[in-house]
């Protein structure tokens, strides 16, 4: 029987949401723990044997009593042998009691789950066999050692399956210029010894889904996301390791929202048709859409633009858009703009009536629009 293992990180419960207005802010809350409960229900269906937090299950230290509770609760619901729950950088312990954790270890007595506030490892005789997870958690926010060191230091049978648990950032994997998240390297993780690293911190997945071999660390990345600058559903691992310490593993995609940012350019019409028909593609009422484009449209165009929006913001979740279109300069356009017969209409005609330099008069309107506007 393979050893299966369900690994999840960044799951920052208790963010805030504060931009967004309260209907939308509730929604996004809520599906921090949806999210958790469909892969605490996938471990479940899966036969799962253990399920790996790595760090970073809460999004600050000063998370509400009511949150801590109510996701020990979900964890519990976990059938397998263990719940591991790592302090990561967001929630990290520094080695005295806090009232994060203090609620956490109350809530957690007596059921499953087991938060890794030490440095220390954790065997376990499953029925796929013995495995032995080495707990790194992180003793701050911010540091520009990682915590692993010690685990190359441990005895090591070979009868099992050795499993580090951490988190930070990895060489060549996420922006750390400044080396403030507890960076680790492939070569850490060779001498270390054990068969690979479950991690969290970088919000992105690796490997790539589709890949296969042992990979000497497992980043899942966050599992709904949390902003527009997420432009994944959300991720999981499920592993499976083979009595031969063989690893296959798949990707999961608990996530129920997506934070959608579209910045393209608009000429005409057509244009306004293809984004209507990208956005159609979508499951807008779980979407939250961000427009961020540019370029030039006739009348014609705008309006259909326009009526794409007032569509867009009755069928999204969230709807918003930062887009800078100007108009396209036509007869139609000027005389819209300043009455036949003025010096500004005239002024406009004849510049657009000059072949040779089809920029001047969008350019002169541009200058009046301005001129007003002071």
């Amino acid at each position: 029987m393979a050893l299966k293992i369900l690994h999840t990180a960044d799951n920052h419960i208790g963010l805030s949401f504060a931009k967004y207005p309260d209907e939308i802010r509730e929604r996004l809350i809520e599906e921090r723990f949806l999210a958790l409960e469909r892969l605490v229900e996938t471990a479940n269906q899966q036969k799962a044997h253990f399920f790996v937090v790595a760090g970073d299950l809460f999004d600050k230290q000063t998370v509400a009593k009511r949150l801590i509770k109510r996701t020990v609760s979900i964890l519990a619901k976990f059938e397998g042998d263990s719940v591991l729950v790592l302090a990561g950088n967001h929630d990290y312990y520094e080695g005295s009691e806090n009232k994060l954790w203090l609620t956490f270890k109350s809530e957690a007595e007596g059921t499953c789950v087991t938060p890794l506030l030490k440095q220390e490892t954790k065997e376990f005789e499953s029925d796929a066999g013995r495995v032995c997870f080495y707990a790194c958690p992180c003793p701050s926010k911010h540091s520009s050692d990682h915590m692993i060191g010690w685990t190359s230091d441990c005895d090591k049978e070979e009868d099992t399956v050795h499993i580090g648990i951490a988190h930070g950032n990895v060489d060549g994997f996420g922006l750390d210029s400044d080396n403030r998240y507890f960076n680790m390297s492939e070569t850490d993780f060779q001498n270390s010894g054990l068969d690979s690293w479950l991690l969290g911190h970088i919000h992105v997945p690796f490997p790539k889904s589709g890949t296969t071999g042992n990979p000497s660390f497992f980043m899942p990345g966050i599992h709904t996301p949390d902003s527009i600058k997420c432009t994944h559903p959300g991720y999981a691992w499920l592993i499976e390791i083979s009595d031969s310490k063989a690893f296959t593993y798949q990707q999961l995609t608990p996530g129920g929202i997506r934070f959608v940012r579209i910045s393209d350019s608009l000429t005409d019409s057509d244009d306004v048709q293809k984004l209507s028909l990208r956005c159609d593609e979508m499951e807008l009422k779980n979407t939250i859409l961000n427009f961020q484009l540019e370029g030039r449209l006739d009348e014609e165009g705008k309006k259909a633009f326009k009526e794409l929006c007032t569509k867009l913001s009755g069928e999204c979740l969230h709807f918003s858009d930062e887009s800078t279109i100007a108009t396209v300069l036509d007869a139609a356009a000027i005389s819209a703009k300043f009455p036949d017969g003025t010096i500004p209409n005239s002024l406009l005609l004849d510049l657009l009536n000059d072949e040779e330099h089809p920029e001047d008069a969008q350019i002169a309107l541009e200058i009046m629009e301005s001129i007003n506007a002071q």
